[in-house]
């Protein structure tokens, strides 16, 4: 045999090297493997970041999304959580576009605020570059706003004040204060009528914060109805002087001196900022298919819940006793609830809290589709 064909087999015998050739063959595609699968996982880092930025802002926008009118004041709320959720992104993360849609679904009282948050992005890839320089990533999420039914039941309840006492409801007002004139709404209750309903509805967005306006007129009361002209009352206010107790401020009674809107009501009377004793919170317990409620203690209430004065004194500080004096119908979760109100009237404060009481619950929710009273607002996608 020659030497070349020799030489031939023998090459052919010889195996040393595969490894190293079979080696060099895989490692351009294990290279793509793992730097597509690098590119994966900075991809999906990328986009829970970005679903959590739409799903707050779709949220936040939703839930300040109370009513026709609060469209813009809403859409704005949204477009700044998504503003700044995206200054704090990796700046490996280019946004290259957002797009935020206000809306409404349903009709009458089965109607839902909507709020629709979406964002694209892209980042640039490693390995994956030779057949993708970029990657795109888009989230999107819908949260929406029931509109409930929000009824005032004073069933049962007589008023034996010789004050006039009345009730109003308002919204919230955004910095916390005394609610403008114009956002008080209509009398839901007064003892100086002899013909009150029974029970009030209202529909409200779930998340509306509600206040409750109890208007007290010393010795205001029309005498055919029960009134009576005593004189000047404990806290110095004479005949006909006003007063106003807001639930939406801690206490009720801090500025029992001022209107609606701020302006002075020139009573005489010098009420305590440091006690809250005009209203209380109570909540109720369902038995039988009957809301039944505890009784209210005679006293006054402090931030502390120490040194209060009145007839039952205890331990119980203003924020439990009211805890959801302004409330929102999702954050009352289906449950009743008792208002009652001492007007801090006659010759000596008896903090008996029977000077008006109503009871309160939500219902309804259902916003054309899925979401109740106890859960408000809710992401749908």
């Amino acid at each position: 045999m020659s030497p070349y064909w020799s030489f031939l087999r023998r090459v052919g015998r010889d195996n040393r090297g595969n490894v190293a050739l079979f080696f060099g063959l895989m490692l351009t595609p294990l290279l793509f493997a793992v730097g597509g699968g690098i590119d994966y996982a900075r991809g999906t880092q990328a986009r829970v970041m970005l679903q959590s930025i739409v799903d707050s802002a779709a949220i936040s926008g939703a839930a300040a999304y109370t009513a026709p009118s609060a469209q813009a004041n809403a859409t704005a709320l949204a477009q700044a959580f998504v503003t700044k959720g995206t200054a704090s992104l990796p700046s490996n993360i280019t946004v290259k576009s957002t797009v935020i849609t206000p809306g409404t679904i349903g009709s009458g009282n089965n109607v839902a605020y909507t709020m629709s948050v979406s964002i694209s992005a892209s980042m640039p890839t490693t390995l994956m570059g030779l057949f993708m320089r970029t990657m795109n990533v888009t989230v999107f999420a819908a949260a929406k706003n029931p509109v409930v039914t929000m009824t005032f039941d004073t069933t049962g309840f007589t008023s034996s004040a010789c004050d006039a006492n009345s009730l109003y409801w308002y919204v919230v007002p955004a910095n916390g204060g005394v609610p403008n004139a114009n956002t008080l709404n209509n009398v839901v209750w007064t003892n100086t009528s002899s013909s009150n309903p029974n029970t009030v509805s209202i529909t409200v967005a779930a998340s509306q914060q509600i206040g409750f306006a109890f208007k007290n007129v010393t010795g205001g009361r029309p005498s055919s109805l029960g009134g009576c002209n005593y004189g000047n009352n404990t806290y110095g206010s004479r005949n006909g002087d006003t007063q106003w107790f807001y639930s939406s401020l801690i206490p009720p009674n801090s500025q029992a001196n001022t209107a609606p809107g701020g302006a002075s009501t020139g009573t005489h009377g010098v009420y305590p900022t440091t006690q809250d004793c005009s209203m209380q919170v109570l909540q109720g317990t369902l038995r039988y298919g009957s809301w039944t409620y505890p009784s209210a203690p005679q006293q006054c209430f402090t931030a502390t819940g120490s040194g209060d004065w009145g007839a039952k004194k205890t331990s119980v500080s203003w924020s439990q006793a009211l805890l959801n004096a302004a409330p929102n119908c999702a954050a009352l979760g289906g449950n009743s609830f008792q208002y009652a109100f001492n007007d801090m009237g006659g010759t000596s404060d008896d903090y008996d809290y029977n000077d008006l009481v109503f009871n309160l619950q939500c219902s309804g929710g259902s916003g054309a589709g899925t979401g109740t009273t106890t859960t408000g607002v809710i992401l749908t996608d």
